[in-house]
Formats: C-alpha cells, sequence, structure tokens
C-alpha cells in the first residue's frame, strides 16, 4: 500500500529568508516521490518561533490532519522545524504514534525514535535558553557603555557610526530638537494639572505625530511608574539609562509573553548627559504630581 504523507515547515522570525519555506517544502517533496509515497498535503508557519505550540495555525493544521486519518507519514526537514520545546515534542509525538503516523526527517531520511526526538528537543530548547542569555548579556554591555540596547525612544534619533572594524555601533543615540520639544511640552503639561488625556487630545489636536509617528495615546504618556515605562517615567530624559527592569517569561497556558519586575540591584544604570532633555526639577514635579494622580483623572483622598 502506497503511504500517505503529510509534510511541515516553518521558519521562526522575519529575520530568516522566507524562502526557506518553499526550500523545505521542495525538499519533501523530492523525498516523497524518491519514496514512491502519495503527497495529501503541506502546511507550514512564517515568523512563527518553534517554542510556539497552541498559536502556530500551520502545526496544529497538519495534526488535524492526522488526527483525520488522513496520512501515514508527517515530514519534516528537521526535527527543530517540528517544535524547539520539549513538552510540545512529546506531545506531538504521542499524537502522531497514537494515530500510527510516523515522524520521519528529510536530513535523517528515516522514521525518527521517541530518544532521538527527546535528545534533540532538549538540545533545541537549550540552544534557545544560550541565545537568550548570550543576547540579554550582549544588551547589558551596551548599557554599561553609555549607548541604548533597546529600541529608538521618542525624542531622540539613531547615530550611524562604523568601529575600526568596519562594524555598526549599535545603540548610539542624539537628541531630536522636534521631538525633544514635545517631550518638555508633556511634562510641563501633565505637571500643571492636565491629564495624559488631555495631553494626548491636545498634541493630536496640533497634528503632532507620537511615538513612530502614529497618532498620541494617553498611555504612551502614561505608562507605568514602577516599570519606568511611558514618556512620564523615561529616565533617559533626565541623562540617565536604566536597562533590566523587567524580565519577560512565556506564559505555558498563553503562550505569550509576561513582564516582572526585575529588583533594583539587578538594573543596570548609566549616567548619559548628553541625553538629557527634561530638568531635574521639572521631574520632580511631575514625579509629585504622580504620587496623588490617578489614572482616570481622579485626585487621591487624603
Amino acid at each position: 500500500m502506497i503511504k500517505r504523507a503529510v509534510i511541515y515547515a516553518r521558519y521562526s522570525t522575519d529575520q530568516q529568508n522566507p524562502a526557506s519555506i518553499q526550500t523545505q517544502l521542495d525538499l519533501g517533496r523530492e523525498m516523497i516521490e524518491a519514496k514512491g509515497w502519495a503527497l495529501v498535503d503541506s502546511f507550514f508557519d512564517a515568523g512563527i518561533s518553534g517554542a510556539n505550540y497552541e498559536t502556530r495555525p500551520g502545526i496544529q493544521s497538519a495534526l488535524m490532519a492526522v488526527q483525520e486519518g488522513r496520512c501515514d507519514v508527517f515530514l519534516c526537514l528537521t526535527l527543530d522545524r517540528l517544535s524547539r520545546d520539549l513538552e510540545h515534542s512529546a506531545k506531538i509525538l504521542k499524537l502522531l504514534h497514537f494515530h500510527d503516523v510516523e515522524l520521519w526527517t528529510v536530513q535523517g531520511g528515516s522514521p525518527v525514535s521517541a530518544i532521538e526526538l527527546g535528545i534533540r528537543a532538549v538540545l533545541g530548547q537549550e540552544t534557545i535558553e544560550q541565545t537568550r542569555y548570550r543576547t540579554r548579556e550582549g544588551m547589558k554591555m551596551v548599557a554599561k557603555g553609555g549607548r541604548v540596547p533597546g529600541g529608538l525612544c521618542f525624542g531622540y534619533r539613531v547615530i550611524r557610526e562604523i568601529d575600526a572594524d568596519g562594524n555598526l555601533v549599535r545603540g548610539l543615540r542624539a537628541i531630536d530638537a522636534r521631538e525633544a520639544a514635545t517631550v518638555v511640552t508633556i511634562f510641563e503639561d501633565f505637571s500643571r494639572g492636565l491629564t495624559p488625556d488631555a495631553i494626548a487630545a491636545k498634541l493630536n489636536g496640533l497634528a503632532i505625530p507620537g511615538p513612530r509617528g502614529r497618532v498620541w495615546q494617553s498611555t504612551a504618556i502614561r505608562g507605568h511608574r514602577d516599570r519606568g515605562t511611558g514618556i512620564l517615567n523615561n529616565e533617559l530624559y533626565i541623562g540617565r539609562l536604566v536597562f533590566n527592569r523587567l524580565e519577560y517569561r512565556k506564559n505555558p497556558a498563553t503562550e505569550r509573553r509576561v513582564s516582572r519586575p526585575n529588583s533594583n540591584d539587578e538594573h543596570v544604570v548609566s549616567e548619559v548627559p548628553d541625553l538629557r532633555i527634561v530638568s531635574d526639577g521639572l521631574w520632580q514635579e511631575v514625579k509629585t504630581r504622580q504620587g496623588i494622580y490617578r489614572p482616570r483623572g481622579r485626585m487621591a483622598r487624603g
């Protein structure tokens, strides 16, 4: 009897070449033809991490084909295309075994055993953790050097500079005069009693572009005081770069990242006076008012 096969392909981020999806599918079809199998369907996930499971529509559709009894072989290029999470890998393999479907890879050219899948899943998960660690530590070193490791904050522009080795020096910033004037206006208006909602409405009425050129939202102004987010809480405006305020973890139930505040001793703080936009006095006035301000415009009761 001719075996029926489905192909699954994936690439993880938009920094990888989307053409790799087509390459994976083409290699899968070549193997199916060489084996004399019948291709039933092809599925893929583009720009989605292999650490996710429920939120990958391609893998869910492929597994639905398995549950419907439409295939005998589940084929992917390599096991890391299937999943980079140990728990998810085991779950997928159990489902395939329950429905008598073999898991094959183009790379291995043979059925994948539970032991092989487990070993490779552990290695894949460890690779992710090591990459995250190296990335985070590299960003800390950038911050310690007085450069901005994250994205571009409103009020600044990127400076492009090449080092002696010909590499782009990342994290260099300079004050954008026009946006800086808006930052000062926001601080002054809030210190005078305007709420973030009123300030956002005022800026939009004046057709002043917000962050990334979008309309102003009160949340972009208000932010979260304890987490250092929002215009009114960004210490870079007083020449102080603070990095590593938050730790991010993936909620296994929702597969969404959630943030948790780090302790103060984990913060990386650098003084960058050339990036100061707001005076200490104005900053303190805002902090004082934040102590009695309530997000819906109500004042705290005595």
